[in-house]
Order: C-alpha cells, then sequence, then structure tokens
C-alpha cells in the first residue's frame, strides 16, 4: 500500500496544487484556457501516438478487450440512465448525461498517466483502446439522445454531421488513428521524431493534472447534489465493478489489460460530461458537480483499489 500511496499521492497532489492556482486567480481565464489547449492539442497526442506506433499491430488490434470494455460500460450507462429516469423523474436527455457521467471516466488527463506510472508503459495500450470506446460510442450515444429528447427531428443531417465531425476532428482520436497506421507500417520511429513526441509525451502528466485541478477550482458545488452523489458512485463503485466483471469472468481478459482497464473505469467523472451538457443546456451545475465530487473522492478510492490490484 504504501509503494502505491508513493506513487498516487504526487499525482493527487499536482491537481491540489492546479486548484489552488485556480481558486487564487494566480493563472487567469486565459492561463488556464491555455493551458488546457497545450494538453489537448499537443502533449496527450504525443503521448497516445508514442505509446502506439511502436506497438505490433497484433496487439493494437484486439476486438476481444474492446468488446469486454464496451460491454461493461454500455450495462453501466443504461443501468444509470434507467436509475436516474426512476428515481430522480429526469427526461431522456438528463438520463443521457447520467449514464454518460457513469460510464465515461477522466482517462486522458488523469486515468492515462496515473495508470502507466502504475503499470508501466504497456498499460498505455489498453487503457488508450479503452478511451477510444469512449470516444467514438459512449460521447455520440449520449449525444444522440439529448438530440432525441429536444425532438430535433427535422436537422437529422446536421446533428449527424456535426457528431462525425467532433469524433473524427477530435485530437485523440486522430492521434490513435496516426498511431495506428504508423504501427501497421512496421517502421521504428525515426529518432528526432521519437525524441519530440517523448518529449511533449512526458509533459502531458504534470500539465494535464494541474489543468485538470485549475479548471476544477471554476465548478463550485451546487444545486442536485443527489443526483451528483448518484453520478459519483455509479463512476467509482459500479463501473470498476462491472469492468472486472466483464474481464475476468466472462471475456477471461489477461492480467495487465484487465487491471488497466479496471482502473481506467474507476477514473472520476470526465470533464467532457460536463462540455455536453453546457452544450446542451441539461444538468449544467449537477454535471459539474459531479466532477468535482468524484474528483475528491478518487483520491482514496483510486488509490485503495490500485493497492489492491496491483499488490
Amino acid at each position: 500500500m504504501q509503494n502505491i500511496i508513493t506513487i498516487t499521492l504526487p499525482f493527487f497532489a499536482l491537481i491540489g496544487c492546479g486548484y489552488l492556482a485556480g481558486r487564487k486567480g494566480l493563472l487567469g481565464d486565459e492561463g488556464i484556457k491555455g493551458l488546457n489547449a497545450f494538453v489537448f492539442y499537443f502533449a496527450l497526442p504525443c503521448l497516445i501516438f508514442s505509446s502506439l506506433a511502436e506497438k505490433p499491430l497484433a496487439d493494437i488490434v484486439n476486438p476481444g478487450f474492446m468488446g469486454a470494455y464496451l460491454s461493461a460500460s454500455i450495462a453501466v450507462f443504461v443501468a444509470a440512465a434507467f436509475l436516474s429516469r426512476l428515481l430522480f423523474k429526469t427526461t431522456l436527455g438528463m438520463a443521457a448525461l447520467q449514464g454518460q457521467a457513469a460510464s465515461v471516466g477522466n482517462v486522458g488527463y488523469l486515468a492515462l498517466p496515473l495508470i502507466t506510472a502504475l503499470l508501466g508503459i504497456d498499460a498505455a495500450l489498453p487503457v488508450v483502446l479503452g478511451w477510444l470506446v469512449d470516444l467514438i460510442v459512449l460521447v455520440p450515444l449520449s449525444i444522440a439522445l439529448l438530440e432525441i429528447d429536444r425532438h430535433a427531428t427535422g436537422v437529422w443531417l446536421d446533428f449527424t454531421r456535426n457528431v462525425v465531425r467532433g469524433v473524427v476532428l477530435n485530437p485523440f482520436v486522430l492521434s490513435i488513428m496516426a498511431g495506428v497506421v504508423y504501427a501497421a507500417s512496421g517502421f521504428d520511429l525515426p529518432a528526432p521524431l521519437a525524441s519530440f513526441t517523448g518529449l511533449l509525451g512526458k509533459a502531458a502528466g504534470p500539465c494535464a493534472l494541474f489543468a485538470l485541478g485549475a479548471t476544477l477550482a471554476s465548478r463550485p458545488l451546487s444545486e442536485g447534489l443527489g443526483e451528483a452523489a448518484t453520478m459519483s458512485i455509479f463512476k467509482l463503485f459500479i463501473h470498476p465493478a462491472a469492468m472486472w466483471i466483464s474481464m475476468t469472468m466472462i471475456f477471461d481478459i489477461e492480467p495487465l489489460w484487465a487491471t488497466a482497464a479496471i482502473l481506467t473505469a474507476a477514473a472520476p467523472v470526465a470533464g467532457n460530461v460536463y462540455i455536453v451538457a453546457q452544450s446542451f443546456g441539461v444538468y449544467v451545475l449537477r454535471a459539474s458537480s459531479a466532477i468535482l465530487i468524484s474528483t475528491a473522492m478518487a483520491v482514496l478510492t483510486l488509490s485503495a483499489l490500485a493497492a489492491y490490484l496491483v499488490n
């Protein structure tokens, strides 16, 4: 346990530093925006690309793992959405956001750097593949249900075009695709390119964690704490439990990949839940509260789960 705390504590301390900087206004809104842009468009894409580019293509193309990951996440999405309708009498769109919050975690800014620190660089591949499932299936599913709830029947063509464009042009999806294509070529990365992506990739972890904390500082707890707490419980407890069942009891995935997937599922609510909520004007304050609550709780829950799985 002590070894795990030695690894995880600095990660959450970085989030805390960013939070304090945000609360004190040391960066300002533009500074936080610039730091997030650096992480989103440069550092994390380079980390993703370099973690895939020199992997054997046979390791990357793993339908069994992706099927196991998707099965667990879809089950949690549906369960959370159904419970939201049952307990809180939410609309379809609100229920969709509950489902997204319960099944899509903060992979890029937290899970990816933390899990690679815990399990080694080989664990980056399953984390990235699971993240791809989130980006191309779960997030578009949530958006589709929100559009249906808004009765946008006359603009389905525009809606579909916008969703596809948003997925295809996402820097993380582009970097995953670029990494897969390069891996398929069978070539080693040229030394200058490897050095360049390596330098930027190493900046991804600390910058992402600091940016996450600074961003959370602008999202205080607000109304709907019951719904926010439900999202957090689903994300931190139900999702990793479902992932454990799927990975170890149903699909029998190899231990390293299964452990990486379970830890990924235990990550707190993703920031894109707030972005989607804000775009539709639905559940905005509750989504913000869920992100803050789950991230604070993850200091204990994710560390404890890592200690159990890794040891």
